[in-house]
């Protein structure tokens, strides 16, 4: 018994020594190797004032910081989730381990060819970081990366990731740059709303326009503009006030060009434009989609139409996916408002 007891010690020493070693091994691994760069993360996020990302087929996005309000290519703001992931991928990226030395130079090859860079600046005309983006490892757990630093490539890539995130992050440098603009359809509040039109074409006796006039909000018919009276003036107001968060869900990038024009220029479901005292307007035209997901009634009989989805033009320059469980608040019909059916 006794025995035993020493020889279970001995094991535990033995494994405890072998820990010991790897780990000075692994540790040591990433410092030795000549012309090695691991230094990945950056400290200061805040002081990040631009990000350009860029693939090896020529698309490319630049992310700038004005004002602390971050824009796509200088002409639209940024989506903020995104940009909030990807500063928080800088912060805490870390080396997971080194590419094992029997795979760099397929890894290397791998990145060259297919590989994302990325340049993150400090308010310096250099970048601060400059990395290389490849694929995510066999059990998509890392991802393949290298850096540069002042113009000179690290001699190996590392396997990257973020402790206690499960998954890669090749995803996160993506290069499109509508991918990268705020979803964002109406945001206004109230006081801003100069007008409100709605349109609804397969039920037109429903469509109504809403008037800012000096910050009372009155209510016409569609057809003639002529002023609806006995309306709730509460519902009224609290329909306005709805035009602060309107989003679209995301950009069609799928879609050949044929299949968005035979959309656009069939009959719309709906239209809902509106202006502010700044003389600028929003405008969003919806369109059914057809039930591609064979989604059943409770009678089990297909519905028409897709009853979660539709397709969006917005400003006549996005074609773009909305959702009902958006927009249903906001197109509600003409009578809803009305304290007395006219």
């Amino acid at each position: 018994m006794k025995s035993n007891r020493i020889l279970i010690a001995i094991l535990i020493v033995l494994v405890a020594v072998t820990v010991v070693i790897v780990t000075r091994q692994d540790a040591s691994t990433i410092d030795d190797i000549e012309g090695a760069k691991s230094d990945f993360a950056v400290q200061d996020t805040a002081a990040i004032s631009k990000i350009f990302i860029a693939d090896r087929k020529g698309v490319q996005v630049t992310l700038t910081r004005k004002n602390n309000i971050w824009m796509v290519d200088g002409s639209y703001p940024a989506r903020p989730d995104n940009v909030k992931l990807l500063l928080k991928t800088f912060y805490r990226i870390k080396v997971k381990s080194p590419v094992p030395k029997a795979a760099i130079e397929n890894v290397k090859k791998n990145i060259i060819t297919e590989g994302i860079k990325v340049e993150i600046y400090q308010g310096e005309d250099q970048p601060a970081k400059v990395y290389y983006v490849g694929s995510p490892t066999l059990d998509d757990q890392g991802t393949y990366m290298y850096l540069e630093t002042d113009g000179v490539k690290s001699s190996v890539p590392f396997i990257m990731h973020i402790p206690g995130f499960y998954g890669y992050l090749t995803t996160r440098f993506f290069t499109e740059p509508s991918q990268w603009r705020d979803a964002v359809v109406f945001k206004y509040v109230p006081e801003q709303i100069k007008g409100i039109k709605v349109n609804y074409y397969e039920t037109p006796e429903q469509s109504f326009i809403i008037e800012n006039q000096n910050q009372q909000f009155v209510l016409k018919n569609y057809a003639d503009g002529s002023v609806l009276n006995e309306v709730d003036t509460a519902k009224l107001a609290q329909y306005v006030s709805l035009y602060q968060n309107i989003y679209y869900e995301m950009i069609d990038i799928e879609s050949k060009p044929e299949k968005i024009d035979s959309v656009i220029h069939a009959t719309p479901y709906f239209e809902i434009e509106v202006n502010d005292f700044l003389g600028s307007s929003n405008k969003i035209v919806a369109y059914h989609m057809p039930n591609y997901r064979q989604i059943q009634d409770k009678n089990e009989q297909l519905y028409l139409y897709d009853v979660d989805r539709m397709y969006a033009y917005l400003n006549d320059e996005l074609f773009v996916f909305i959702q009902f469980a958006t927009f249903d608040q906001i197109t509600l019909p003409k009578s809803y408002f009305l304290s007395t059916e006219q």
